[in-house]
């Protein structure tokens, strides 16, 4: 079933004004949605609108998942603190839907997310606190350290003064996203009856996590043929990158923050896996 919520007649509703407030950018002020004294061709708007369609399914799945997360980690007895911070990344993946849906309307393009709700929720595999701890490991130790990157390059691309409001507001959320999950991936690879089995098992599937984060990043080649590549078409931008753009993303995030990150934290796997990827995309 779904619930449609409108904005457009009779008095708003209370949720309406709630969602209202919850969406305003922490930092940098409300963002003035409108495209006035911009000039954009068809191709520069398709591609605008391309970027932020595929943000706000991508949000809308963080939102779906990190929900599903937070009721998970009260059954692992987790401190009060942990539900306070997810309760501002779940608000903060609300935002970013919300931002991404707008700019999408802005350019001409749907206001809701259509998606197949069967592919959002992970199954519980295993002991709930291996579950938790591979969900954390994938969605935030990668997926918001490589997302954050991405947006302070989708920053600098943008020319368009919405846009750079948009992206703003994203990128502020998505560092304090990544540095919550690493600190939470440490926190989740303390030792403890079973351990070194569920440590081992989520170490066997990095291999798969960067070869799908590979494939939404765009990675068709290696990383030299891909930083020889230009990062951003020319002309007006609404914040987006080239193909080949995302994918110097993917590669200068997995060598600095992440597999680093991973060996740090316990998954020494992490530098062999990764180099395993790069034996494969060779140039």
């Amino acid at each position: 079933m779904t619930f449609a919520l409108s904005r457009t007649s009779g008095d708003p509703l209370q949720l309406t004004q709630e969602h209202e407030l919850l969406v305003q950018p922490r930092r940098g002020g409300e963002v003035t949605w409108s495209l006035d004294g911009v000039t954009l061709t068809p191709a520069e708007r398709t591609r605008g609108l391309d970027a932020w369609v595929g943000r706000a399914t991508t949000e809308m799945h963080s939102l779906a998942l990190f929900t599903q997360l937070a009721s998970q980690i009260h059954l692992l007895g987790a401190p009060l603190d942990w539900s306070g911070a997810f309760a501002r990344v779940i608000a903060d993946e609300v935002r970013h839907t919300d931002l991404s849906l707008r700019m999408s309307a802005l350019l001409g393009g749907p206001h809701t997310v259509t998606f197949d709700e069967r592919t959002f929720h992970l199954p519980v595999g295993g002991s709930l606190r291996a579950h938790v701890r591979h969900t954390i490991i994938e969605a935030f130790c990668i997926g918001e350290t490589l997302s954050g990157r991405m947006y302070r390059h989708a920053l600098k691309a943008a020319t368009v003064p919405v846009a750079k409001k948009a992206v703003t507001a994203i990128l502020v959320d998505e560092t304090f996203h990544a540095e919550f999950g690493w600190e939470v991936g440490a926190l989740l690879m303390r030792p403890h009856e079973g351990f070194e089995a569920e440590r081992g098992e989520l170490a066997r599937h990095l291999p798969g996590m960067f070869q799908s984060f590979a494939r939404q990043s765009c990675v068709t080649r290696g990383p030299e043929w891909t930083a020889a590549q230009p990062m951003v078409e020319s002309g007006e931008n609404l914040g987006s990158l080239t193909d080949e753009g995302y994918a110097q993303c993917f590669y200068a995030g997995m060598e600095a923050d992440v597999v680093p990150g991973l060996e740090a934290i316990g998954f020494p796997e992490a530098r062999g896996a990764w180099q395993a990827f790069l034996a494969a995309h060779p140039g």
